[in-house]
């Protein structure tokens, strides 16, 4: 029971020295990667417009 509570006092130690973001800094975060994601999937979904298309054309 002794090396399960060190554990845990551990653990809350370590916590204690994480640097956590201020809220700011994660909604930005968030935005940025929300963002991101959606430019990205824009690119992927053209790119396999175009592909589409030209198969298309190329088996009919």
């Amino acid at each position: 029971m002794e090396k399960l509570t060190n554990f845990f006092e551990s653990v809350i130690a370590e916590f204690k020295k994480v640097s956590w973001p201020t809220q700011q800094e994660l909604i930005d975060n968030t935005i940025i990667v929300v963002v991101f994601s959606i430019i990205l999937s824009a690119f992927i979904f053209g790119i396999d417009q175009v592909y589409s298309t030209v198969l298309e054309a190329i088996y009919r």
